[in-house]
């Protein structure tokens, strides 16, 4: 159904928000087989764990559901002392976020207001946009080189009115790094004050480079920064909706002053301490991953098409055409990859490692729909 603003909305609602864009989500498998009357698809366009949650976390969601009926402690003590303990850090430089989207929100509530400006790669993340313009600032984006954050360039685009910088390591959808050297080189050149740096390391646990930057190394030396993590993808728990940032202690409780009570619920709270501590799970999913890269790097090498190297869960496509036929043509196939036309990458498509049956069934798709429509 078609949605019609009422006209007296544009004169009540700012018009910095009624020009950001909605946030482009995968398509869910129920919406797929609905519109097209097929079963049995797969989804490979969230980078969400194909194998699943952590089986420790399962457990204690059945456990806690009997409790389901009270509210959480708001400070989530338990998780925040997990998460010290795992990183070897003090629970006062952790703030909790329903994902960690909302921490980004939490970090341009807090900075950003109209004429203030955030920096991005040209190709990334689109909730970094969709935070900072609700709170009236201004997005600035900065082409990739070789589909990597260009840091120089990105350094010599501050300015007084630049408040935040977002760089995503693996960037999303790209898979792509930088690495230590050149992140020292811009940390040590940024203004002593005024600018927070986002590192969101989403995909960090897949990273295998061991010349990619740890953020965590980071947040005790330079109060520039932000790291901001998430239970969503190596811990399988994306339903369950937990990110968190790690950050100074100053910063760490400017950010928890805007969070919402209880954004965090109890049942999420439970199963992420739960899954911070199965190692075998996470063992298990990286081994999957590795494998999974292995055989798509092989089977698509064979098809001619051109994939980005990455250190996520994930690998981005190009062609040399506008990629939204291939899409389509898989999602007939009970397919679902991300189209990256929302990304500014209208000839990529972006696919999720899955498990073995799901790569096959990808790459066997892939090759038919090639086939069909001679690309």
């Amino acid at each position: 159904m078609k949605k019609t603003i009422p006209s007296w909305v544009d004169a009540a609602v700012p018009n910095h928000i009624l020009s950001i864009p909605s946030y482009h989500a995968g398509k869910p498998i129920e919406e797929l087989e609905r519109e097209l009357g097929i079963q049995g698809a797969v989804k490979l366009a969230s980078n969400e764990n194909p194998l699943g949650p952590s089986p420790l976390a399962v457990q204690v969601v059945e456990q806690r559901l009997k409790m389901a009926h009270i509210y959480p402690e708001t400070a989530a003590p338990e998780l925040r002392e997990a998460l010290a303990k795992h990183f070897g850090i003090t629970p006062d430089m952790i703030v909790l976020g329903n994902g960690s989207d909302e921490i980004i929100q939490f970090v341009s509530h807090l900075f950003i207001r109209p004429g203030f400006n955030a920096i991005v790669g040209s190709h990334t993340f689109s909730m970094y946009r969709i935070c900072v313009e609700a709170f009236g600032g201004h997005i600035r984006p900065i082409p990739l080189r070789n589909y990597r954050f260009d840091l120089e360039e990105i350094a010599r685009a501050i300015t007084d009115e630049t408040r935040l910088v977002f760089l995503t390591i693996p960037n999303n959808p790209t898979g792509t790094i930088v690495s230590k050297k050149e992140l020292d080189s811009f940390l040590n050149e940024l203004p002593t004050q005024g600018i927070i740096v986002v590192l969101d390391e989403a995909y960090h646990e897949y990273v295998s480079d061991p010349d990619c930057p740890n953020g965590i190394e980071y947040v005790g030396n330079n109060p520039h920064v932000l790291v901001l993590k998430t239970f969503s993808k190596i811990y399988g728990l994306a339903g369950l909706r937990v990110g968190y940032g790690i950050a100074s202690p100053w910063l760490a409780d400017l950010l928890n002053r805007v969070k919402p009570p209880f954004n965090v619920n109890s049942i999420a709270q439970a199963a992420a301490v739960a899954a911070l501590e199965d190692q075998d799970h996470v063992n298990n999913s990286l081994e999957n991953n590795r494998r999974g890269l292995v055989y798509l790097e092989k089977e698509l090498s064979k098809l001619g098409v051109k994939i980005v190297p990455t250190q996520a869960n994930f690998l981005m496509i190009c062609f040399e055409t506008n990629a939204e036929p291939v899409y389509g043509a898989l999602l007939r196939r009970g397919v679902i990859v991300r189209y990256l036309a929302s990304f500014g990458l209208d000839n990529c498509i972006r696919v999720t490692i899955g498990t073995e049956v799901e790569n096959h069934r990808f790459v066997n798709a892939l090759r038919e729909v090639l086939n069909h429509l001679g690309t």
